[in-house]
């Protein structure tokens, strides 16, 4: 594997604080049942701003903290379910917005896996000699897409960026690199986790050949999740695919630092310790504090760790990805 380096990290986080107790006030619900059943207590939530906006701030954040001229950045993935246009891309607008104006920029969508497969692939595109620097950034408003008056879901989902910056590293006597990826979808099992977009129709359509949904789902474009089904697909694949990248670099659990997993409950978090022999502190959580912010909630959780002086360099640390599609991914990476 190329030797990818984490030079610059960064985050944003609305200003808007939504609590169990205030959730509970617009459907009924309590904080005792959504922390008990998800681990969450708060999450932050969009007061106006966009999706772009978010990404925009996590990524500017990232790039300062790394030192680098934005003109040195060679490429932008922005990985979101949320992008508020078709078109032009999150990254295109990240590129306007930091001066990147050398950067090739597209958005990915791998939902709540999506950092981690961005991940992967900036470190294929470091093998390339003309790419040095990569900007990936992680950035969701999930509460474009949760129904409030379904506290199955309402619950769970809150809003956020976070970024890193990668670059090629070139110097023998840093440690710093990508040790093994591991990434995978069922798409056949789909129909867990869905939000659907536009459908189809225009004035020379007949209405009897309007296609029903694919998935049977709700005719709007809510999430609408199957919530033991993932996370049973979400125990089983974060830790498989944990311990894939362990056995593809030789290296023992107990010598990884931190395991960093989609943050998408407490529960899921539990068992996959439990299943892995993880210690404790190997295992990050930050769900209490801003819930489920699908591909977000990475990049969230690694910058927290950088900011506050938890991670060192040499230090080894797993991410692992699951969610809609259905999809997973781990990557093993000395920090």
């Amino acid at each position: 594997m190329s030797k990818l380096k984490i030079i610059g990290t960064g985050n944003y986080l609305p200003d808007l604080v939504v609590t169990n107790q205030m959730i509970s006030e617009i459907v009924e619900t309590s904080d005792e049942w959504i922390s008990s059943r998800t681990g969450i207590s708060e999450r932050h939530l969009s007061g106006g701003e966009p999706t772009w906006h978010m990404a925009c701030e996590a990524g500017r954040r990232a790039v300062e903290a790394a030192g680098c001229d934005p003109l040195a950045i060679d490429m932008i993935v922005v990985t979101t379910v949320t992008p508020d246009y078709y078109t032009p891309s999150i990254a295109c607008v990240v590129q306007a917005e930091l001066g990147a104006d050398h950067a090739i920029c597209f958005d990915m969508n791998a939902a709540c896996s999506g950092f981690v497969y961005a991940l992967d692939l900036a470190n294929r595109y470091l093998n390339d000699p003309d790419i040095n620097n990569i900007l990936v950034i992680s950035a969701e408003n999930l509460s474009k897409i949760s129904d409030f008056s379904d506290r199955a879901t309402c619950v769970l989902f809150g809003d956020g960026a976070g970024a890193v910056l990668c670059a090629r590293n070139e110097d023998p006597a840093d440690d710093s690199r990508l040790l093994a990826t591991c990434l995978g979808s069922e798409g056949k099992q789909g129909h867990f986790l869905v939000a659907r977009a536009l459908r189809v129709g225009h004035p020379f359509m007949k209405p009897e050949n309007v296609w029903d949904d694919r998935f049977g789902h709700r005719p709007d474009h809510y999430i609408n999740m199957e919530g033991q089904e993932v996370y049973k697909f979400a125990v089983r694949v974060l830790t498989d695919s944990v311990q894939n990248v362990l056995d593809k670099a030789g290296i023992d659990l107990a010598d990884v630092r931190y395991i960093i997993p989609h943050q998408a409950n407490s529960r899921i978090i539990e068992a996959s310790a439990r299943r892995l022999s993880a210690r404790p502190e190997q295992m990050v959580s930050r769900i209490a504090d801003f819930g489920n912010t699908s591909s977000a909630s990475i990049p969230i959780c690694l910058h927290e760790l950088v900011r506050d002086n938890q991670l060192n360099r040499g230090d080894r640390v797993i991410v692992c990805g699951f969610g809609g599609g259905l999809t997973y991914g781990a990557a093993l990476f000395v920090y």
